[in-house]
């Protein structure tokens, strides 16, 4: 039976232009994980946030299921709103 990793090998080795794709869903995936707990320890719902945010709890529910094309002001104001800090980290490739 293969593992996880072997699978993945195996598909990007057929199909290089997967890499980035598993790369970028991991990414969003983590984020929006990410945004979650920051809410969830400042001990908001998605409403409260909602309202200090100016947007419904649709948009907040979004964001935190399925993060997609996010505005680096929309991050700033969730974690104002959840009483946190945004810090911006890049990895430069040439």
């Amino acid at each position: 039976m293969k593992t996880l990793t072997q699978f993945k090998k195996e598909l990007i080795a057929e199909r290089p232009q997967l890499e980035e794709m598993i790369a970028n869903d991991l990414a969003e995936l983590q984020l929006s994980e990410q945004l979650r707990k920051l809410r969830k320890d400042a001990g908001l719902t998605q409403k409260a946030v909602a309202e200090k945010m100016h947007v419904t709890r649709a948009y907040i529910s979004q964001l935190e299921g399925k993060p997609q094309n996010v505005q680096i002001s929309t991050l700033l104001k969730y974690a104002r709103a959840v009483g946190g800090q945004f810090r911006f980290t890049s990895k430069l490739e040439a």
